[in-house]
């Protein structure tokens, strides 16, 4: 049986998030572990495929150069993993992401790992970093606030013209 073709990237995103409980006891370990307090986030990798990953018998396993991914789960637009130390960017920024069935051959995607966020603020709950739309920073939020309220002055006033235009 010839395998399935590997999975294509099509972009990866690293977006801070909300740590879920289980994350959270994970950083308090990981906290004792390193005498350091590292910041109480939950990085989101989020892998954008290209096209969706066939249901089949044989799994991908996903890797960061040689360090395997031990979990992934799937979302709307691809597969997605958390990461709680942030020294995984640091040490893994710029290696390629993988994908192998047997950990032997592996099929390089030509898609390097981002580093993280400048900023470590989480900006929503995991599940909700996993949509399209979630914006990284305050400034950003701020920005696609105000381009609304524009649009909608512009639309307004553009109904009002029509408006008059059909008066006279």
């Amino acid at each position: 049986m010839q395998p399935p073709k590997p999975p294509q990237i099509a972009a990866v995103d690293v977006v801070p998030a909300q740590p879920a409980q289980a994350d959270s006891m994970a950083l308090t370990h990981l906290s004792a572990r390193t005498d350091a307090s590292p910041p109480p986030v939950a990085y989101v990798v989020k892998v954008k495929l290209k096209s969706r990953l066939p249901a089949t018998s044989l799994g991908w396993a996903l890797y960061v150069s040689d360090v395997r991914i031990p979990k992934y789960w799937e979302y709307e637009d691809g597969i997605y993993f958390t990461v709680i130390d942030p020294n995984f960017f640091a040490e893994h920024k710029g290696e390629r992401l993988r994908f192998s069935h047997d950990g032997a051959e592996f099929h390089d995607t030509g898609v390097k790992l981002p580093g993280a966020p400048a900023s470590a603020t989480p900006v929503a709950a995991i599940s909700e970093a996993l949509t399209s739309n979630v914006q990284t920073s305050a400034t950003s939020r701020r920005r696609t606030t105000a381009k609304k309220a524009k649009a909608k002055k512009a639309k307004a006033k553009s109904a009002k013209a029509k408006s008059k235009r059909k008066r006279a």
